[in-house]
């Protein structure tokens, strides 16, 4: 097996020199392996200089490209070793570079791009990638620092103080909006601190940071002297924190093409001088909201209950709550307990709490701007007219057939449809019931399902624990959360509702 992967790569290589040799460029280096690889030419009606070099991921990764006249410029698209940014990630699929005329023909419109000042570029917000990511080994364990805000209006204009790195790397903010922190004596220690959260053997409990505005990016690289400038009248006060052996945050603000992005800086001074690491900014409101799908904005004014907050309700209320329904009510007065976990969208930290406080905590965790609020299970068919007529929609997603009873008899009552949400037949159907159907449709057939023995059993109420699979529940889920979206942002859905076959049992 081995011997056909490297003949793969072997070939591939060959076809690749071939192809550079026919496009003018000269071998200069081989070898066994693809890294021993380069290339030497010209590109271009200026006919200029270009290296190419194979990585060892090669023919899966991409060669590098160097333009020695450039190297040692400051360009979009071009790292700091020189090396050029020839296709982005979504463009890698079909392994572009290993048509070599296409390879050449890249380049030039990469140079071609360059000397037009990208202006017709994408507004691509990766300051950080051409700097050196700050990486920190800990308990020999890796990770990449990263300053998480709400939103940039949360630390503009002024001083900030945030967490250490955990050890996740993650720094959170505590305090925003400071005048200024309080300026530092002089230290009497001269010995400095090996890390930068460390302080004379003591961890620090806060960090010190100031926010700015770049405003336009022309140029790829935030150099220090930009930031220090940018700093102004608080110069002073944060040479006296250096001085002091206090680490000072810089997260900066900047756009390009009208698109805003962040980056953040960590200053320190050692005993042999100064060191700067670069670590992202990141968005926490603004950057989820963007992934909560087209159907958001519809959805943000609109009141849904989902009843239930078993495995099927747990997570269809959660991906509703990803996708922009701020007024949701999940009802249920069950425990979650260690069994629930295989299936239920919680996180364990929550087991022995009610399953609805589990539900609602877990969100929050994501986005605690907008609690889910809980209530108990609905009791009698007054409470059930209530809540139907209040809500713009209900979920009925309890498995309960006496449940599903009351709510039909609330619908009747009131001229209002509910939505059905089970798994049927222990994982072998997933069913979403419009309940009753719309424009007087018949509802969706009867599944019929195979027979199944139960044989487990767990303590409480004598209940028999179905096996129902974690995917059948996830794509159950799913469908009720896809039928409920479209509801509500007043989109056709198939009037009756869906069944799908998810597992059917062969006798």
């Amino acid at each position: 097996m081995t011997d056909n992967a490297e003949a793969y790569i072997e070939a591939a290589i060959r076809r690749f020199d071939e192809a550079l040799n026919r496009g003018g460029f000269q071998t200069v280096k081989c070898g066994d392996l693809p890294e021993d690889w380069e290339w030497t030419g010209t590109v271009g009606s200026e006919h200029e200089p270009a290296m190419v070099a194979l990585t060892s991921d090669f023919p899966f990764g991409a060669p590098s490209v160097v333009l020695p006249q450039r190297s040692d410029q400051i360009d979009w698209h071009q790292m700091p070793d020189g090396s050029l940014c020839l296709w982005d990630a979504h463009s890698k699929g079909s392994q572009p570079w290993l048509d070599g005329d296409g390879l050449i023909a890249r380049i030039e419109e990469w140079i071609a791009h360059a000397d037009a000042g990208w202006v017709d570029d994408m507004p691509q917000l990766d300051l950080e990638a051409y700097n050196n990511i700050w990486l920190e080994i800990r308990d020999d364990h890796l990770f990449a620092p990263l300053l998480v805000i709400d939103v940039w209006d949360q630390i503009a204009g002024g001083w900030f103080q945030t967490t250490p790195p955990d050890e996740n790397g993650l720094m959170s903010v505590t305090r925003a909006q400071l005048s200024e922190p309080s300026m530092p004596a002089p230290t009497r220690n001269k010995k400095r601190r090996r890390s930068g959260t460390v302080r004379q053997g003591r961890p620090n409990k806060f960090l010190n940071g100031i926010a700015i505005d770049l405003g336009s990016v022309t140029k790829p690289f935030v150099f220090t002297e930009k930031i220090a400038e940018e700093a102004g009248v608080n110069g002073p006060l944060i040479v006296a924190m250096l001085e002091a052996g206090r680490p000072v945050l810089f997260a900066a603000r900047y756009t390009r093409n009208e698109a805003v992005g962040f980056i953040g800086f960590w200053f320190e001074l050692h005993k042999d001088g100064g060191i700067r690491r670069c670590f992202p900014v990141a968005e926490r409101l603004n950057a989820q909201q963007r992934r909560a799908g087209w159907h958001a904005m519809a959805l943000a004014d609109r009141k849904v209950s989902v009843i239930g907050a078993g495995s099927i309700g747990s997570h269809l209320a959660d991906l509703l709550h990803r996708s922009g329904v701020t007024d949701l009510t999940i009802h249920d007065f069950d425990t979650l307990l260690p069994g629930n976990l295989t299936r239920h969208a919680a996180s364990p930290a929550f087991v022995g709490a009610l399953k609805t406080t589990a539900v609602k905590e877990t969100a929050s965790q994501r986005t605690p701007d907008r609690p889910i609020k809980i209530a108990s299970s609905v009791r009698g068919l007054s409470e059930a007219v209530q809540l139907l007529s209040d809500q713009d929609l209900v979920i009925d997603c309890t498995g309960d057939r006496l449940t599903w009873q009351l709510l039909l008899a609330a619908a009747d009552v009131t001229g209002r449809s509910f939505l059905h949400v089970a798994v049927i037949g222990h994982g072998q159907v997933g069913r979403v019931d419009i309940c009753p159907p719309l424009e007087g449709a018949d509802p969706v057939e009867e599944s019929i399902v195979q027979p199944l023995e139960v044989t487990a059993w767990e303590a409480g109420c004598g209940d028999p624990v179905s096996p129902t699979p974690p995917c059948a529940v996830a794509e159950t889920a799913a469908m009720g959360a896809r039928f409920a979206i479209r509801m509500l942002a007043g989109e056709p859905v198939a009037p009756s509702g869906e069944s799908r076959e998810l597992f059917p049992v062969f006798t």
